[in-house]
């Protein structure tokens, strides 16, 4: 059977590609018996590799936005994965921190996450994920400075 006409546009194929990444996280921390989602992995791996770090700066890190990172640490600190130190002077500014036992599920975690990388490069040289690394960067940069010139005051007109 063919794709559908529209399935083949890059756009919808990354669309596919991501709720499929998704899918397969979730069944692997399930089958390795975690409680947890791509999302709050994201988060405890890079608290990781940089703990005590500011919640805005972890929002641009992991890629959520910070309502969502917000709701992510409630989850996170309800399971004492994560402690958060709030500032006395702004409450929407605090610093994040791993736990122990954040810490310790990240490790155990991670196994799955290995996995999942076996599971999606399998059949790929190393030269070729490097290049769809490459790509993703430069797609990536590319999409990051776009929305920073259209977020400037002299934006174009986007009725135009």
């Amino acid at each position: 059977m063919s794709e559908h006409p529209r399935i083949m546009y890059p756009r919808i194929k990354l669309s596919l590609l991501h709720k499929l990444i998704n899918l397969t996280m979730k069944r692997l921390f399930i089958a390795y018996g975690y409680d947890i989602t791509r999302e709050q992995e994201v988060i405890l791996r890079e608290l990781r590799q940089q703990d005590g770090v500011n919640q805005v700066d972890l929002s641009a890190r992991t890629g959520q936005d910070r309502n969502n990172l917000s709701r992510t640490l409630d989850i996170l600190e309800s399971k004492k994965l994560v402690a958060r130190d709030v500032c006395s002077s702004d409450k929407r500014n605090s610093l994040v921190y791993i736990t122990d036992r954040g810490r310790l599920l990240h490790e155990e975690a991670y196994k799955a996450v290995n996995e999942y990388r076996q599971v999606l490069f399998r059949g790929f040289s190393q030269e070729e994920v490097d290049t769809f690394a490459a790509m993703v960067r430069r797609l990536s940069a590319n999409l990051t400075s776009f929305n920073e010139d259209f977020s400037k005051p002299t934006a174009p007109n986007k009725n135009t």
